[in-house]
């Protein structure tokens, strides 16, 4: 995919005349600054698809803690600090893999373009836009219910808690990661500068993605699985 076209824009883009209707699709490879776009028609629906960036937290947080204390209670601390990078671990390869095949899906035909633009392509046109950064509820809350009965059903009682927990642990982790490399400046304090080296190099990877190659840095939390699969993106 071409690098993008960076536009100024100051008014919230038309809508189209899709049913459900958000900002008009245009050029997939353009990118609109300090704009925060409508996407649905629908007051109710335009509504849900924007999230605060403290509802992620509120919502998993006490669930990620009682699922830990389930997992020690039943297979002891150790076990449940293993599962939980393991579930940690699982989800980085999510992000991954969603990111990559699905959130960067080719837009080769009018649904695929669709898709793309209303599951991340939005993203990409408009970044700088406060209240979508983060998966609204409705999705991530039904996305987690979905994880928790596959591991419920491939893998061992005393193994799910654990491994669940660590999921969403990850998944917070992400969420938090890519507000903060669109939204929060690095501390400037000397002995804070360990997380401020990191947040820069996290920025640096991610913006590249962002306006010079969507066909690398796939990884947001981390680079991981981008070292693996050979997607990680030049200096």
């Amino acid at each position: 995919m071409s690098a993008p076209v960076q536009t100024m824009a100051e008014e919230t883009p038309v809508i189209d005349g899709s049913p459900l209707a958000g900002p008009y699709i245009g050029d997939i490879n353009a990118t609109h600054r300090f704009v925060h776009p409508r996407m649905f028609r629908s007051d109710f629906v335009e509504f849900f698809s924007k999230v605060h960036p403290a509802v992620p937290g509120f919502l998993f947080a006490p669930v990620v803690g009682y699922f830990a204390w389930r997992s020690a209670t039943l297979a002891g601390a150790p076990r449940m600090v293993g599962t939980l990078l393991g579930g940690f671990l699982f989800w980085t390869l999510m992000e991954y893999v969603l990111h990559r095949f699905y959130f960067h899906l080719a837009p080769t035909t009018n649904l695929r373009k669709w898709l793309y633009f209303y599951s991340h392509g939005i993203h990409h046109q408009y970044p700088d836009d406060y209240y979508r950064l983060l998966m609204p509820p409705v999705l991530s809350v039904g996305a987690a219910s979905l994880f928790y009965g596959l591991f419920a059903l491939l893998l061992p009682a005393t193994v799910v808690p654990g491994v669940f927990a660590g999921l969403l642990l990850g998944y917070l982790y992400y969420d938090y990661v890519h507000f903060a490399t669109h939204h929060v400046k690095p501390p400037r304090a000397a002995w804070l500068s360990p997380i401020a080296n990191l947040m820069k190099e996290q920025r640096r990877r991610h913006m590249k993605h962002h306006f010079q190659d969507h066909t690398k840095g796939f990884g947001v939390s981390m680079p991981l699985w981008d070292r693996v699969f050979g997607t990680l993106e030049d200096r």
